[in-house]
């Protein structure tokens, strides 16, 4: 009986040592404020080159496990920035005033992200996660409605 407790209590020691590891190197679950995000995070977006010059981070979320690289999305004063390493193209960087339609499915569960669907002017669909945690997901939606609103369409000619 001494045999199994040792063994159950080794397991229950190593569970909980991989869960701590795992809370140490993966992203936070919620939506970092511009300032908050890590100074590793904004050298990662930072070798991808996904700031222009003097561009501000509003936003800041990641569903990755471990590396940010597997899946990252940002808002910045001018654009939207979806990030991850399975497509052909990692990134695209959509301006933020060439956003023509979006719709947000929000969850405020904490085991479910909220859904963003964006519709751009030439006419590519974007669909993103973000956390609902601390209601940051309704603040990052909006810094993006923001700026649709000041778009400048074309008149036709």
């Amino acid at each position: 009986m001494k045999i199994v407790g040792i063994i159950l209590g080794g397991i229950v020691c190593l569970i909980l040592a991989v869960l701590m590891f795992i809370g140490t190197v993966a992203p936070e679950t919620f939506i970092y404020t511009g300032r908050q995000v890590p100074k590793k995070y904004m050298s990662t977006i930072g070798d991808l080159e996904l700031l222009q010059e003097g561009e501000k981070i509003r936003y800041f979320y990641s569903d990755a496990l471990f590396d940010i690289k597997e899946g990252f999305y940002f808002v910045t004063d001018r654009n939207l920035v979806i990030y991850s390493k399975e497509w052909e193209e990692p990134a695209e960087v959509t301006p933020l005033k060439e956003i023509i339609e979006m719709n947000v499915e929000y969850d405020d569960s904490f085991l479910e992200d909220s859904m963003v669907y964006i519709e751009t002017l030439d006419g590519m669909e974007i669909s993103f996660p973000l956390s609902s945690e601390k209601g940051l997901d309704k603040k990052f939606v909006a810094a993006i409605r923001e700026k649709m609103t000041e778009q400048v369409v074309e008149p036709d000619r």
